[in-house]
């Protein structure tokens, strides 16, 4: 009976070892060498492409103040509906995996190998209506362009 009580003991001490904070780009660039080779918890939102390439994903994810670039396999990326831009409002994803501050795989890159990605919130489209002083302006200007064309070359024509 002992045995089962401390057995359940260690597992309940244990249950939130793999629960660590989220840490940030900046921290992560900043203490480099601490977080080097070590599993972190990243999040932010997805932006740019997301490059395929053998059975790997490449995708860089942004928090508020840098990004940065997550490798994982293909099938790991391919929830991913929306993708940061001009556009669009990336997914907001939450990065689990093993910071690499100069990864010898990737050419010296500093990088997530990711061994699990959730998306947190879904992206979305941002609206950009058309302004009507700007599609007046977008009009007018260029007749009165003209109108001034015209009216140069008829007074040097008659000089």
């Amino acid at each position: 009976m002992k045995k089962i009580i401390f057995f359940i003991l260690i597992l309940l001490s244990t249950a939130n070892a793999y629960a660590a904070p989220a840490v940030s780009s900046e921290e992560l660039f900043k203490e480099a060498e601490k977080y080097d080779g070590e599993t972190v918890i990243y999040k932010g939102e997805v932006i740019g492409d997301i490059m395929v390439r053998e059975g790997f994903a490449w995708l860089n994810v942004r928090d508020k103040s840098d990004a940065i670039g997550v490798f994982c396999p293909k099938d790991m990326a391919g929830g991913i509906k929306y993708k940061g831009g001009y556009k669009f409002r990336g997914d907001t994803v939450s990065v689990w995996g093993v910071f690499h501050r100069s990864c010898p795989e990737h050419g010296g890159d500093t990088d997530i190998h990711a061994e699990k990605i959730t998306i947190i919130q879904e992206g979305r489209a941002i609206p950009h209506p058309l302004e009507a002083g700007k599609v007046k302006a977008s009009i007018i200007l260029p007749a009165i362009a003209l109108g001034l064309a015209i009216i140069y070359l008829i007074v040097r024509r008659f000089r």
